[in-house]
């Protein structure tokens, strides 16, 4: 391994994240984040979209200010010396890592410090967890990056009981793993996307018939404007109703129903509403899986659309071209990526 003298979050250190693969685009690219597809990192990559700022998450951020004490917590448990420091591998040098603790055998820590359901979950299920079977790649990454055989996932709480799980990687994974992100930077450098998928990708504008779309999206788009300006006069009649409604009360006296002039008025009781949900998220352990599935409704497919009434295609800005590197080889067009089961959440 190459080490990379750079301070962990500086302006360079980002710089050198985004000249290579690291380990979180691990999951990404293998197919094993819920979360983002890797069409949707080889765009962020590429600079047709922004990344979204992890920092303003809460969990994200206690977890960067809990690290150096949970590393300290692994050292003096087990009596080895973690370094952060950053590497290259030598054999493949666009695949990185940034180390939360890196032991003298070469072998990794990764640190987690998960909210606390997720935490629980950890020390029931251990390696069966969904955080373990997710992050595992972040670690397998690393190991390709330092030469190692070894390393381990360390989940740290202030409030709970840490747990340190193994990480091992088989010669099978690691060659997956080095031709899948070797290939995937390859669509990068070159500008060429990788296949999207139907079930988690936008449809990309160039498999969309825009003519068909556009026939459709204009006067939708203005029926769009009708329905926004009846919904706004309708909130300020049903205002004034209510407005009006207060008015008949003092009226009434000691009675709770009066009806005169074609305004009937009725007082009665209403019952506290049950959270429903909240009891089910309360009692959703205790409740047994064939109870569930007894109530549970039969599954379909729903569509939500959202409609900019304001959209103009006249003015409208062209979505930014990808940011290439180098000119890709003639027969290099698409990429078809490994397909693994899917993780659950990312902190």
């Amino acid at each position: 391994m190459k080490v990379v003298d750079l301070a962990q979050r500086s302006p360079d250190w980002h710089e050198w994240r985004r000249e290579g693969v690291s380990a979180t685009s691990c999951a990404v690219i293998m197919g094993a984040n819920p979360d983002k597809s890797p069409l949707e990192l080889w765009r962020e990559l590429v600079g047709i979209v922004t990344p979204p700022d992890l920092s303003v998450i809460p969990q994200v951020r206690q977890g960067v200010q809990r690290e150096p004490m949970a590393l300290q917590a692994f050292e003096e448990k087990y009596g080895q010396l973690g370094m952060p420091v950053c590497g290259e591998s030598q054999e493949y040098p666009i695949i990185r890592a940034s180390f939360d603790g890196l032991l003298a055998n070469g072998a990794p820590v990764e640190i987690k410090n998960l909210a606390d359901a997720n935490h629980l979950e950890v020390l029931r299920l251990q390696m069966e967890s969904h955080a373990y079977l997710l992050y595992r790649w972040q670690v397998w990454h690393q190991m390709i990056v330092s030469g190692a055989s070894e390393g381990y996932l360390w989940f740290w709480s202030p409030k709970h009981e840490p747990c340190c799980l193994p990480v091992s990687l088989d010669e099978v994974t690691r060659k997956r793993i080095i031709a899948a992100e070797i290939h995937f930077w390859e669509l990068v450098e070159t500008g060429s996307p990788p296949a999207a998928d139907p079930k988690r990708d936008v449809l990309p504008l160039d498999q969309l018939e825009l003519d068909a779309w556009r026939k459709l999206a204009r006067p939708r788009r203005e029926l769009e404007q009708k329905i926004t300006q009846l919904k706004a006069e309708l909130k300020a009649l049903t205002n004034q109703a209510k407005e009006q409604d207060a008015a008949f009360r003092p009226l009434m006296g000691l009675f709770r129903r009066a009806d005169a002039l074609g305004v009937r008025v009725t007082c009665y009781e209403i019952a506290g509403a049950v959270d429903w949900e909240g009891v089910a998220k309360e009692l959703h352990d205790a409740i047994p899986e064939d109870v569930l599935n007894r109530h549970r409704t039969g599954g379909s497919v729903a569509y939500r659309h959202t409609v900019n009434p304001n959209y103009d295609e006249a003015t409208a800005l062209p979505e930014p071209k990808p940011r290439v590197r180098r000119l890709a080889p003639a027969e290099s067009k698409e990429a078809t990526e490994p397909s693994v089961a899917y993780g659950t959440f990312w902190f």
